[in-house]
């Protein structure tokens, strides 16, 4: 198992270090597929909270750069959603980034996380890293809430660690 762990963690630092010594970025690629993991439920005590998702975003569209992404996310207490929004990168620096995203999807509840409705929306904020190879790793905060859609709308908190792949 200790080898299997040591590979992996070789896998995923190789990516980051392929091009350190190439400077300055060039051209952004047309598209990055995003891995996550995390919690769901930060604001509230849940069993099996873990969260997983994956997400891919699309070359930015428009003078406003705008970024469109479709999504899943699982928890291992049964709740999944899927989603599609948009996205808006800026920039702080040549490396650090910030990104505020809004989407809608569907959410599907489960015996220990149920949402009021199965139309939610989310609405997010993503800080990270560039790397010169257009790897990216960063940490994110989604809110999902059915913005008053029906009687109940408890809404909730996903925290996740993220790596996106430049594709």
């Amino acid at each position: 198992m200790r080898s299997f762990l040591r590979q992996l963690a070789v896998a995923a630092v190789l990516p980051f270090t392929t091009t350190a010594a190439a400077g300055a970025d060039s051209v952004a690629p047309d598209h990055l597929l995003q891995f996550n993991a995390g919690r769901i439920g930060i604001d509230r005590s849940l069993d099996e909270p873990q969260h997983y998702g994956a997400e891919f975003r699309f070359r930015p569209r428009s003078r406003w750069k705008l970024v469109p992404a479709i999504g899943a996310g699982f928890a291992n207490n049964g709740a999944k959603f899927v989603y599609v929004d948009l996205k808006k990168d800026f920039l702080l620096g040549q490396r650090w980034y910030l990104t505020p995203s809004f989407g809608v999807g569907a959410f599907d509840a489960s015996r220990v996380l149920d949402l009021g409705h199965t139309l939610e929306f989310r609405s997010g904020l993503e800080a990270g890293y560039r790397f010169a190879n257009h790897y990216r790793v960063g940490i994110a905060i989604y809110h999902l809430s059915n913005g008053g859609l029906a009687d109940e709308n408890p809404g909730t908190e996903v925290l996740a660690v993220s790596l996106s792949v430049p594709l």
